[in-house]
């Protein structure tokens, strides 16, 4: 979504039209769900992605139609039966997806592209969840637009968008007397990583992170390597040792990296008296016994819970050497976190 919004804010400061492309509804399996988003530019660059690579070309067909109208556009794609035939070899799902097509114009829709690039970047730094909302059929356009974003979105008609696990959709519903049908999806805020320490391998999950739309802090006494290890993301400069004197995010990921025992285990004592969603401490499980036992030394009891989320030898085990291979096996293993997942292999016996 960074990528994205980058993109609309260059569109936006140069005059460029675009089209954001939506994925509202899925039947069947698909390489993304609701709520996936890819920007097509006049060009005829894509950025992100919205499948694997399968529609976005018929995509910057139609683009080109709801640049000229200025209005929005819905696509599908029927991806069960023959379709192969038409689309090709590799499509990878068996689905139906639902694309929606809005202009992206600072020149002539100068407000609705405005509100268009300010969701976007709502989306990027809210600290609470909200509801986002957009009309794709109205019986009183008059009152509500084809396209248009609502910021009210009742309470009552929030609960009763999605049941289960379902956080995005389309429903039907009453707003100011008209019937309109608009896409609805549960927006969260992005995951808050702090990394301990800033030598060369936290540079490395910082970056990655940071491309994976985490919100990440890098804690650190050394500015020197704060500011020239991690040029993207946020920097916490602290005294030695002195884990306590800034406020952390809310319920953050915490990986503590410093390679020194003494300051691993004064970041530990600090952090798990903190709400968290998880603790990752690098190193051996003979070099993480040490710092339970100085734990149990030196605190009158540790949570049980809050032990159980701590993570050490941190990441999945893929047999990753060298730090780049590293780096992936400890964002997996936080990304399996984040999602409730125990990190497996997806695979299955198809015989």
């Amino acid at each position: 979504m960074r990528e994205i919004y980058n993109a609309l804010k260059s569109c936006w400061e140069e005059g460029k039209r675009s089209i954001l492309a939506t994925i509202i509804k899925v039947e069947g399996s698909a390489y993304q769900r609701e709520g996936a988003r890819c920007l097509l530019l006049e060009s005829g660059e894509v950025i992100g992605m919205i499948s694997g690579g399968c529609v976005e070309g018929d995509l910057l067909e139609h683009a080109k139609d709801v640049i000229l109208s200025h209005t929005p556009k819905k696509v599908v794609y029927d991806f069960n039966g023959n379709e192969d035939d038409l689309w090709g070899l590799g499509v990878g799902c068996n689905g139906v997806i639902t694309v929606w097509l809005e202009p992206f114009d600072p020149i002539d829709q100068k407000e609705k592209t405005k509100q268009i690039l300010d969701e976007i970047e709502a989306r990027l730094h809210c600290n609470q969840p909200y509801y986002f909302f957009m009309c794709i059929e109205s019986s009183e356009p008059d009152k509500i637009e084809v396209g248009q974003y609502l910021s009210t979105f009742h309470q009552k008609q929030k609960k009763n968008c999605f049941n289960g696990s379902m956080k995005a959709g389309i429903i039907e519903t009453v707003i100011e007397g008209g019937k309109v049908r608009g896409f609805v999806e549960l927006v969260n805020p992005l995951p808050s990583l702090l990394i301990v320490g800033a030598g060369p391998d936290a540079a490395l999950l910082a970056r990655r992170a940071h491309d994976l739309n985490w919100r990440v802090n890098v804690m650190d006494h050394r500015k020197q390597n704060l500011t020239s290890l991690f040029p993207e993301v946020n920097h916490l400069l602290i005294k030695r040792g002195n884990y306590s004197s800034l406020n952390l995010p809310t319920n953050p990921y915490i990986v503590i990296m410093t390679h020194n025992l003494e300051l691993d285990y004064l970041a530990l004592q600090t952090f798990i008296q903190c709400n968290f969603c998880y603790i990752g401490v690098l190193g051996s499980h003979q070099r993480m016994r040490k710092l339970v036992g100085l734990l149990k030394e030196s605190l009158h009891g540790i949570d049980q819970d809050k032990m159980a989320k701590i993570h050490s030898p941190i990441g999945l085990d893929i047999g990753a050497q060298g730090p780049e291979e590293i780096t992936v096996s400890i964002m997996s293993e936080l990304i399996a976190v984040k999602n409730g997942r125990a990190g497996g292999s997806l695979s299955r016996l198809w015989i």
